[in-house]
């Protein structure tokens, strides 16, 4: 993750399969880690509030990223892209925060405890977790957005380039 935020800010290769898989690989992570909530006492319903805000932005971050993102093809004929920052930076403070939140509520073996044995929190934790997860599903949503728009400025820059 640190040298794909690396080549975002400073600009590096692209192509349409690398970022299909970089935004399938965000949400599955993104996934696994928001179902976990679900095994520590959040209600089974707020999967209609996460879907609304994944869905909410990646529409709007398919809008409002547009002109930050910058295309070009280098001397060796391999198109690069850069920018598109903050979708990144919201999904790396989702993800850290949800981390950080299991540590503090369930304990050091968060990640293999989530999944076997069934813990129930305190309603202020699930309250808690539930904001982070929202954020999560910012920060996926904004990425999906960017890569979406990312896609499309690929395809059209090699129709261009072959006009």
């Amino acid at each position: 993750m640190v040298f794909r935020f690396r080549k975002i800010f400073s600009g590096g290769p692209v192509s349409k399969n690398r970022v299909i898989f970089a935004t399938i690989s965000y949400f599955g992570i993104s996934m696994f880690t928001v179902f976990s909530s679900f095994q520590v006492g959040v209600s089974i319903w707020y999967v209609f509030a996460y879907a609304g805000v994944l869905v909410g932005a990646t529409y709007l971050s398919h809008r409002l990223v547009k002109d930050s993102i910058k295309v070009w093809r280098s001397d060796d004929g391999k198109i690069h892209a850069k920018g598109g920052n903050i979708p990144y930076v919201i999904w790396i403070v989702g993800l850290v925060s949800r981390f950080a939140l299991g540590y503090v509520f369930i304990g050091p073996d968060y990640l293999m405890t989530a999944y076997g044995s069934q813990k129930t929190l305190s309603t202020l934790a699930i309250e808690v977790t539930l904001i982070v997860d929202l954020i999560m599903m910012l920060g996926v949503g904004t990425l999906a957005g960017r890569n979406i728009n990312l896609i499309s400025k690929i395809k059209h820059f090699t129709t261009e380039q072959k006009l």
